[in-house]
């Protein structure tokens, strides 16, 4: 599978890009122990004594671990260049979870609102008591659109995403992905742009060969199961 791996990488362009990505990182050093240090160990522990077991690296639980979220989030804000406000940014995470991107967005001064499904417990209860992110709780589906979320976004973002799933494990095709950005590029400012990170395929593999060449054709820049699309305007 590596060789395998390596050669498909390489063949495709995500080499390069993946390159450019590291390097682009290296030229913004983002500590996350100053964002583990501000949040509320009172109400952090309060939250971990209900929910968290350390064994379980599986569930939703698993992200009570700061130690390992706090810096994936922070590299995932060096990935897409959020520097400290100003200029100040309007922030749209879909899928936010914890919340973790935004309160590290939040932290650098920057204008953020989560969206999730409705009814996550732990999910409510660290977005907002513990780090009082503000959110639209909506179920995302195929073919329908987002609801009125107010002013444009700088930066639309989703990280490990669920949404494009249907309920037997299929992921969407080009032709829902075709539905949803559409809608969501009128939600951009003029110099706005989408970052995501999609979960992998049903196999294993980063992306379906065809939504690959979806999001290629449109324009984004495509790098394993992550693209950034800056919309044609």
């Amino acid at each position: 599978m590596g060789i395998a791996h390596t050669t498909r990488k390489i063949l495709s362009g995500d080499a390069f890009n993946s390159v450019v990505a590291g390097v682009k990182r290296l030229r913004y050093p983002l500590d996350p122990q100053p964002f583990i240090d501000s949040i509320d160990k009172k109400e952090l522990e309060r939250i971990k004594e209900k929910y968290y077991n350390p064994k379980d690296k599986v569930t939703s639980r698993k992200y009570l671990d700061l130690a390992e979220w706090m810096p994936t989030n922070a590299k995932r804000i060096r990935d897409v260049m959020l520097r400290p406000a100003p200029p100040k940014k309007r922030v749209l995470d879909i899928g936010c979870g914890t919340g973790y991107f935004l309160y590290i967005a939040k932290s650098l001064g920057h204008d953020v609102l989560g969206m999730d499904i409705p009814g996550h417990k732990l999910f409510d209860e660290v977005c907002n008591n513990l780090l009082h992110i503000p959110r639209c709780l909506h179920t995302i589906e195929p073919y329908q659109k987002l609801p009125d979320l107010g002013a444009p976004f700088d930066l639309i973002s989703a990280h490990m995403t669920c949404f494009n799933r249907y309920e037997d494990g299929k992921r969407w095709g080009p032709e829902e992905w075709k539905f949803f950005l559409d809608d969501i590029e009128t939600r951009l400012t003029p110099t706005g742009f989408i970052h995501m990170d999609l979960n992998a395929e049903l196999d294993g593999s980063h992306m379906a060969p065809a939504l690959r060449q979806f999001f290629i054709d449109r324009g984004a820049k495509v790098d394993r199961r992550k693209f950034r699309l800056v919309p044609k305007r």
